[in-house]
């Protein structure tokens, strides 16, 4: 909130943070799509997470009650204590397996910061199918209209 001085808005010691509502991408529709969020302070990311997600409970027709899980997950916060800051750390990819963290693949190329969240979404929709079918075989899931079936 800012302090209203002779027609000037003047911030109190704040940075203008915008977050943007990014809508998810779908990558097979009814079950697995890129959940995208975004965060800029003075046009600067300041935080991100590109997460592939997984609906367990998904049917083929999409009427149900979502129940997403997270399948790998890319994050970015300059926050200390707030998350990982690629910055200093670099660009790690966090793979889940019931519902917990259980493996990181580290190794990704330098990315600048203000192309890092393009990257993720195109490294997460490139490598998709893999990735899906890693999860489905972890989680016995099994279908014709899946990536894994029997």
């Amino acid at each position: 909130m800012g302090v209203f001085i002779e027609g000037e808005i003047l911030r109190e010691r704040k940075q203008a943070r915008e977050m943007s509502e990014i809508e998810p991408r779908w990558i097979r529709w009814p079950y697995a799509r890129i959940r995208r969020e975004l965060e800029t302070t003075d046009g600067t990311v300041t935080r991100f997470v590109y997460q592939l997600e997984y609906d367990i409970a998904a049917t083929p027709a999409g009427t149900h009650t979502p129940d997403w899980q997270p399948v790998a997950r890319f994050d970015h916060n300059v926050e200390p204590n707030r998350g990982h800051d690629v910055r200093k750390e670099g660009l790690h990819l966090d793979l889940y397996r019931d519902g917990e963290k259980h493996r990181v693949l580290a190794g990704f190329p330098t990315v600048s910061l203000e192309h890092v969240p393009q990257f993720c979404e195109q490294f997460l929709e490139d490598n998709a199918t893999q990735l899906l079918e890693q999860f489905e075989r972890w989680h016995d899931l099994y279908g014709p209209w899946r990536v894994h079936s029997e």
